[in-house]
């Protein structure tokens, strides 16, 4: 049976499938806006009822990109245990070393992660979480999953498989 989280997983890969083909063939510019420029004078509509804190902004133009790599840095983090090398971080984040630092420091600053030496390379810092990390990355975890529940609940287990299907032939 398929998981709400690898449907979603397989919706995003095939979105940006479609954003790279949109990109590619002209369809959008570089900025990601429409060739013709934004929509003016549009209004945002207002958030889904019973959206997760989590998703709060992201109902048209997404979370302030801080807010969104730092709480998806802090679940990444969350699942290492052991503790995470900040460059393995930045490439499982999918952001730049750069930005992955700026994060990182705001979370040490914050009290959500600390910095550890590796035992198996003392030259190399681990990044781990505290236990008010741990608790953080675990309520973001739970937001996640409602979000990802409500989104597919209208679905059967059997539709979700077809789409899981539909989906990997999009992908592939």
């Amino acid at each position: 049976m398929i998981t709400n989280q690898e449907l979603f997983d397989k919706y995003m890969q095939v979105s940006g499938k479609i954003r790279r083909f949109s990109k590619e063939n002209g369809m959008v510019s570089p900025g990601g806006e429409r060739p013709h420029g934004p929509a003016e004078g549009r209004m945002c509509p207002p958030p889904m009822p019973g959206m997760p804190p989590m998703m709060e902004g992201m109902h048209r133009h997404g979370p302030h990109p801080r807010r969104l790599s730092r709480e998806r840095l802090l679940v990444l983090i969350y699942n290492y245990p052991e503790g995470i090398r900040q460059k393995d971080l930045a490439e499982a984040g999918g952001i730049n070393a750069s930005s992955t630092s700026e994060v990182v420091n705001r979370l040490e600053e914050d009290g959500y992660l600390v910095r550890t030496i590796d035992e198996t390379d003392r030259r190399a810092t681990l990044l781990k979480l505290t236990d008010l990390g741990k608790a953080r990355a675990a309520e973001l975890q739970d937001e996640k999953e409602a979000m990802l529940e409500q989104l597919f609940s209208a679905l059967s287990k059997e539709e979700k498989e077809t789409l899981a299907t539909l989906l990997d032939k999009l992908i592939a």
